[in-house]
């Protein structure tokens, strides 16, 4: 009897120390705010803030992958610790939470890269493509829309019913390209970019409500890899 108390002391001991390792981490997380906002022909630039602990400078890693590949040809590091009067004035802190890195554009050779960025392992906002050579003229604009709650759907019977691969708009859905959402919110025919892929809203769904994104997949065993994923959705312009 008192060897089980004593186990069981212990077990709510750790319990509670992991509640508070949590909830440590998650107040963490959440305290980062930053964005990449601005990409031009030598480098990116952007900001990293952690609310939490305005004099601190946060490591920021820049991620740059070649969309066509999905190879990742770069990953950039840098402290966020520029002086931002935009910053300053807007009361974050000191403003001293800007951040420049230099990118060897030539040498990743033509075509178009996403660009993306973490401060402390925290993703950061503002996610951006970037093209070189002949794909710099094509190279979209992108604007966020903000976080969405994204799932995944194929033609199947338990996913679609009886519409199987055809969608609401009258087309024949196809993966890496079709997407299900709420037309209230998103208007048919938008790209989206999610992920780094560029999605056309063309389906909707009963269960398809407000900020939330259903993908589509060939595959039922391709949805259950998926499952439900929050991801920032950006409209291409």
């Amino acid at each position: 009897m008192q060897r089980r108390k004593h186990i069981h002391f212990i077990l709510g001991f750790l319990l509670m120390m992991a509640s508070v390792f949590l909830s440590t981490f998650d107040a963490y997380a959440f305290s980062i705010t930053g964005i990449i906002d601005g990409v031009y022909d030598t480098g990116i630039r952007g900001w990293a803030f952690n609310s939490s602990d305005p004099e601190s400078e946060l490591d920021v890693k820049v991620v740059i992958t070649n969309q066509a590949s999905g190879q990742i040809v770069s990953e950039l590091h840098t402290n966020a610790a520029l002086h931002r009067k935009d910053l300053a004035e807007q009361g974050k802190g000191t403003g001293n939470y800007g951040f420049e890195v230099e990118v060897p554009w030539d040498t990743y050779g033509d075509g178009s890269y996403l660009i993306e960025a973490y401060g402390a392992g925290q993703k950061l906002s503002g996610t951006q493509i970037h093209g070189v050579g002949a794909a710099a003229v094509s190279t979209p604009a992108l604007r966020s829309l903000g976080i969405f709650r994204t799932t995944a759907y194929c033609p199947c019977r338990q996913c679609s019913g009886k519409w199987g691969g055809r969608t609401s708009t009258g087309t024949i859905a196809s993966a890496n390209h079709t997407i299900s959402v709420d037309p209230r919110v998103i208007p048919y025919g938008s790209r989206l970019m999610i992920g780094g892929v560029i999605y056309t809203a063309e389906d909707c769904g009963g269960g398809v409500k407000g900020n939330h994104v259903d993908i589509y997949f060939n595959t039922h065993g391709e949805t259950r890899a998926y499952g439900s994923r929050n991801l920032e959705v950006y409209l291409v312009q």
